[in-house]
């Protein structure tokens, strides 16, 4: 890991985008210089006692201050750990279906205990100010997806003293977001290959900014650093697998994911995403949510569509067997079990597991016409086999995402070898 991180090392703590939100949250709330604000030259930016807002933002931006820019402002009542509390009460009086999860794993109070007994350092209360003052939504997601945790660890019972770890870790897994330009963050913005690796970049971030602050848990940055791997492979910053990735940031990978699915679909799309990305996950932790989401009412706002349906179906049954010869031409051009171990290898285990799926739920490729006549004849049946592929489609989309990121590391196989499967995963696509 230390190999990992050398790469990044450099990175610049304040960026643009954050620091712009910064002094901007200047032009609303008082935000002032705690101490001498030095550049790495030694030379004095800004004294001790100056007010902070937008006009010092060109200022700041020019230059690589000599210690970070968290440790060298205050704010008025900055977010601190009652504030957290309070916020996600407010969160749960608000979202009746995570209140009544929340009751499953020991009730509101418990989460706002947790939340309140946080030991947060001043400079992650300043950076968790910055977030609700300027990118509102990010800090409602770290809350849910802190609320997430707490429910997992209640349900397996994790020890305590990891739960405050694990809860900390997820209040700040995404504070390398604000370092995104929040352009590639907006509804309907169309990422390219070079902004997704900013993107991808983001853990890293968020890693190097909680290890420049004392006391930060030497655990959670790691939970933190971790928390898009993914067991099979698949995951990022760098594609790590099992016993590599720190047990902690799995909870927050599974209720990061969670998160996301219920936000935008339903309690269906949620089971079905777990069941296609089973080899993603602990499997532990996806029992655990489903205990917790059992039974729960949820109001479904799917609308099936055969005809969407149709082309999936057509597109997903060329997809599996372009696969198959793919699979093959891989297996001859690389030496026996090499495939399998490069960094492409994630791909051959999650081929063969939605193919698997697929047939296991009872929807047979081979078959499209019989496939479409029983959905049309069962509205359930509709609904599931639209939800499937729905997420399929967006499993796929993030596999040729993965190809086009990981391919050039793969040695001994031609570039254009993937452009055909790349494009195949991405025609799943709905019109």
């Amino acid at each position: 890991m230390q190999n990992s991180l050398a790469h990044v090392s450099e990175l610049p703590e304040e960026t643009p985008h954050y620091l712009r939100a910064v002094t901007q949250m200047g032009d609303s709330r008082e935000v002032t210089a705690n101490q001498d604000i030095f550049t790495q030259e030694g030379i004095l930016l800004l004294a001790k006692g100056s007010r902070i807002n937008s006009n010092q933002f060109d200022l700041l931006a020019r230059h690589k201050l000599s210690i970070s820019i968290d440790q060298s402002l205050l704010v008025q009542n900055a977010v601190n750990a009652d504030q957290l509390s309070a916020d996600a009460a407010k969160i749960l009086a608000e979202d009746l279906f995570l209140a009544r999860m929340v009751v499953k794993a020991g009730g509101v109070l418990m989460v706002r205990q947790a939340l309140a007994q946080l030991a947060l350092p001043s400079p992650v209360q300043f950076r968790l100010t910055v977030m609700k003052e300027q990118r509102p939504n990010l800090f409602e997601h770290v809350i849910r997806v802190s609320i997430w945790c707490h429910a997992l660890a209640q349900q397996t019972k994790l020890p305590e003293i990891y739960r405050d770890q694990l809860l900390l870790a997820a209040i700040c897994h995404d504070m390398g977001e604000m370092h995104t330009d929040p352009e590639l963050l907006t509804s309907g913005h169309s990422v390219t290959m070079i902004e997704r690796c900013y993107l991808h970049v983001h853990p890293i971030t968020s890693y190097l900014v909680v290890s420049k602050v004392d006391d930060f848990s030497g655990m959670a940055a790691q939970a933190i650093l971790h928390h898009h791997e993914r067991l099979d492979g698949s995951g990022y910053p760098y594609g790590l697998q099992k016993e590599r990735i720190h047990p902690l940031s799995q909870y927050i990978a599974v209720a990061d994911t969670a998160d996301a699915i219920l936000r935008r679909f339903d309690l269906l799309r949620l089971q079905i995403s777990f069941a296609l990305n089973k080899t993603r996950f602990d499997a532990r932790l996806i029992k655990a949510l489903r205990e917790l989401v059992h039974d729960l009412p949820f109001d479904s706002q799917l609308a099936c569509k055969s005809g969407e349906a149709s082309l999936q179906l057509h597109h997903i049954a060329d997809l599996l067997e372009g696969w198959l010869a793919l699979h093959a031409m891989l297996c001859v051009q690389m030496k026996a079990g090499a495939a399998q171990n490069s960094p492409i290898g994630f791909l051959f285990e999650r081929m063969d597991g939605v193919h698997s799926l697929v047939l296991q739920m009872g929807f047979n490729p081979d078959d499209l016409h019989g496939m479409q006549t029983l959905a049309q004849e069962d509205p359930g049946l509709q609904q599931q086999l639209q939800t499937m592929l729905n997420e399929m489609e967006w499993i796929l989309n993030e596999m040729a995402n993965e190809i086009e990121r990981r391919s050039p590391l793969s040695d001994g196989i031609p570039p254009n070898m993937f452009e055909e499967l790349v494009q195949q995963l991405r025609e799943i696509r709905a019109p």
